[in-house]
């Protein structure tokens, strides 16, 4: 089965990317601890322009997934707008970044806001190679050679481990300032080694690409246009999260802590969500591109179908090991059972966000980008947010509430998103069909004459 055989990989891959994180908080919180505040600022600050990211930049994956021959002027212009802006908008970040703390520290002398701006500042650095690691392997995940991205990412954090080990037999120096440096040099060092590998690579499938070819300011605005309804999704995602966040904040130390951990553990299995989404979306949009839609709704129900046969003992061993789980986070016995019950009241959500992203990957597949990015901003940003307050002030003032809130609102999206699926799979069945059956008639016609 095709879906597994990208899946697979795809989940490592994701899998990586937070161990990676992982790597980078475990580390600062136990040997810098009194930075631990500034660089998880930066950390989620950058996570979002990442998200941000992985979605603008996801039109190249599914356009080099759904195209029969490389060798074609549109699917290397692809390649090549997608690295120069990637480029572009990880220096424009930084040069964002810069002129931002410059000004705030002009205004604000605070310790903590300059410690903060620093590490925003110097991670930031690393923009350019994360956008261009996104791009770089959307074209080998889009040829089916997903391996390539679970060697560089499994690499890269094999590497982080050994740069933490080496800070760590360090008596002095362990500042993070320099560990946030040597990360963001190891991902610039990793990126510029991956283009250096497609470079080799590319010529197997595109005959004669040029990166310094000329291409017509159109082609930028058509890709601009493509890439920003995906971008806004999961953007607008991102920012529910954050607004949760603030909101688990205000109702105690305790809420905000169990919030954290919890979306933290949500977050790893969510990785299956993406493995399988993507790979689902990977294979539909061969066959849209042949318009064959039998097909892609039988790809569909095999990414489904593999999806809930992983997740289902991950979701029972959630079920009967959250106190396990919660331990792995903190010792505060509050906490500890917040976090349980935020776990129990999860495993539904995760089932609904599972359906609705493999759903949602395979609409976008079909070239239906819209509609899925204003139901998901809708659904989740508008009514998520009004729900969670509703329930805080109504039900219970506790940050279960806010989890109630996500079950709810992933239980909609989901069933708009299946409404949509069905709708345009009908209307294109039936456009092809009425080709179909013209195309007979007009041979016929020809035949008999």
């Amino acid at each position: 089965m095709e879906v597994f055989r990208i899946a697979i990989p795809l989940i490592f891959s994701r899998l990586g990317d937070l161990t990676a994180s992982l790597i980078y908080f475990s580390f600062v919180g136990h040997f810098i601890v009194d930075s631990l505040s500034s660089a998880s600022f930066a950390l989620a600050s950058i996570s979002f322009l990442t998200v941000v990211g992985f979605g603008f930049f996801s039109t190249t994956l599914l356009k080099v997934a759904g195209s029969y021959d490389l060798n074609t002027s549109g699917i290397e212009s692809e390649i090549i707008i997608s690295i120069r802006f990637a480029i572009l908008f990880g220096v424009l970040i930084i040069g964002a970044i810069f002129f931002t703390s410059t000004i705030t520290l002009n205004s604000f002398a605070g310790l903590g806001q300059t410690e903060e701006f620093k590490a925003l500042l110097t991670l930031s650095l690393s923009m350019p190679a994360i956008y261009l690691q996104i791009t770089i392997f959307n074209f080998f995940n889009g040829v089916r050679k997903p391996q390539y991205e679970v060697i560089f990412t499994w690499l890269f954090n094999f590497s982080l481990l050994v740069a933490c080990a080496i800070l760590i037999t360090m008596e002095s120096g362990k500042t993070s300032s320099k560990f946030i440096l040597i990360y963001s040099s190891l991902r610039c060092i990793f990126s510029a080694l991956a283009l250096f590998f497609l470079n080799l690579k590319i010529q197997q499938h595109i005959d004669n690409f040029l990166h310094t070819r000329c291409l017509p300011k159109k082609e930028y605005i058509n890709y601009t246009i493509r890439g920003l309804p995906i971008a806004l999704c999961l953007g607008g995602e991102s920012f529910l999260f954050l607004m949760l966040s603030i909101i688990s904040k205000n109702l105690s130390d305790s809420s905000l802590s169990a919030y954290q951990a919890s979306l933290h553990f949500i977050s790893i299995i969510y990785m299956i969500s993406i493995g399988v989404g993507n790979a689902t979306g990977i294979v539909a949009a061969r066959y849209y591109t042949a318009m064959d839609i039998q097909s892609i709704i039988k790809t569909y129900t095999q990414g489904i179908t593999l999806g809930l046969i992983i997740l289902t003992p991950l979701l029972i061993g959630c079920f009967f090991l959250n106190e396990y789980i919660s331990i792995i986070y903190t010792s505060d016995a509050p906490t500890r059972k917040l976090i349980e019950n935020n776990i129990h009241i999860s495993i539904p959500f995760l089932v609904f966000e599972f359906v609705y992203i493999v759903t949602r990957m395979t609409l976008r597949s079909m070239e239906d980008f819209w509609i899925p990015t204003l139901l998901t901003i809708l659904i989740l940003n508008i009514f998520g947010i009004v729900f969670s307050v509703s329930l805080l002030s109504l039900y219970d003032y506790t940050v279960q509430s806010i989890f109630l809130a996500l079950v709810l609102c992933s239980f909609i999206l989901m069933l708009f998103l299946l409404w949509r699926l069905k709708s345009i799979s009908k209307k294109k069945t039936i456009t092809t069909d009425q080709q179909n059956k013209f195309k007979t008639c007009t041979n016929k016609t020809r035949t008999e004459k």
